[in-house]
């Protein structure tokens, strides 16, 4: 029963992350008893954020699927960098694992020599997808995407975006708007989606390009921003907005945030398998669901060889836009 997905785990562990022949401390009998010990969760990011929130509902879970206590550690800074390199530097025996938010954590590495690449990281699955939009405050000017941006057009420079980060996707698939279209926006980064709004509502930017997380649909739904476009390639039933792509712009579907956990690179591959099958019933559970809130949990569960897709689709999309 489980055959299916140990194979896509095996495929996605040889090809992503270089785990070679040897497992890494691992043999067959060792990773068919785990786990039999206490997990470790790293947390990217300081507590009370999405991830963090995630990582709780997930260890919660884990801890009732596998019998063994999930402690969650939040280890902030350098863009998350602190914590991949506490989990590259720990045992590849599934009992270190790390949360991870695409696309920052491949900008990073295309970014700076922050230790670690993809092929250091072994993905086991998603956990959660948070698309991101084009917003602006109520009273804007600028009724559509495409009056934005010809202002832009016509004024170089003073279109101002407000974005939550310097090197995060909302800021990189910024640039490439400018890039593919000719669209000369000025990225103004922030400490968070909060700040964002605030400049917004301040109007001390022209628009921001956010996660439409939970955070931010509150000030949407009370009419106080207008969301113009949206990131994802459908449309979201819960966001009255059309698509960049239903506007002309098809290749800007690259902003959603991907949350989900890594493993080092060679982790052995049933270790892997058994942390995918949790997550996959993790998603499947009503409670975790809730907590994670069903709009960003993705219909069809991804697991390691779906996460290690995005991690190499990521790193293809924005390796030029950042001139690494």
């Amino acid at each position: 029963m489980r055959s299916p997905r140990l194979l896509a785990a095996l495929f996605a562990a040889c090809l992503l992350t270089a785990c070679g022949e040897d497992s890494g401390g691992g043999g067959g009998a060792a990773a068919e008893e785990f786990p039999t010990e206490s997990i470790r969760l790293l947390v990217p990011y300081t507590a009370g954020g999405p991830t963090d929130i995630a990582a709780r509902a997930l260890a919660k879970h884990m801890e009732e699927e596998l019998g063994q206590s999930v402690v969650v550690e939040n280890l902030p800074g350098a863009s998350g960098a602190t914590a991949y390199q506490q989990l590259i530097a720990s045992e590849a025996d599934g009992y270190t694992l790390s949360m991870t938010a695409l696309p920052t954590a491949v900008l990073n590495y295309l970014t700076n020599d922050v230790g670690y690449t993809r092929e250091d990281l072994a993905p086991v699955g998603v956990v959660t997808r948070v698309p991101s939009g084009i917003v602006v405050p109520a009273d804007s000017p600028y009724e559509d995407v495409e009056a934005l941006f010809e202002a832009a057009r016509s004024n170089p420079g003073e279109i101002t975006v407000g974005t939550p980060g310097a090197t995060n996707t909302h800021a990189a698939e910024t640039r490439r708007i400018t890039q593919l279209y000719d669209v000369p926006l000025t990225v103004v980064p922030f400490e968070g989606n909060s700040e964002v709004q605030t400049a917004l509502l301040g109007e001390n930017v022209s628009a921001g390009f956010v996660n439409l997380s939970q955070d931010m649909l509150p000030a949407i739904e009370a009419g106080d921003l207008r969301v113009l476009a949206v990131g994802s390639e459908e449309p979201l039933p819960y966001v009255d907005a059309p698509t960049f792509v239903e506007e002309g712009y098809p290749e800007l579907v690259q902003s959603t945030t991907t949350f989900g956990v890594l493993a080092p690179a060679g982790t052995p591959e049933d270790v892997i398998a058994t942390l995918e099958e949790t997550l996959q019933s993790a998603a499947e559970e009503p409670s975790v669901v809730e907590t994670l809130d069903e709009r960003y949990v993705p219909e069809e569960f991804i697991g390691s060889e779906g996460l290690g897709e995005l991690f190499t689709e990521t790193e293809e999309t924005f390796r030029d836009v950042v001139g690494g």
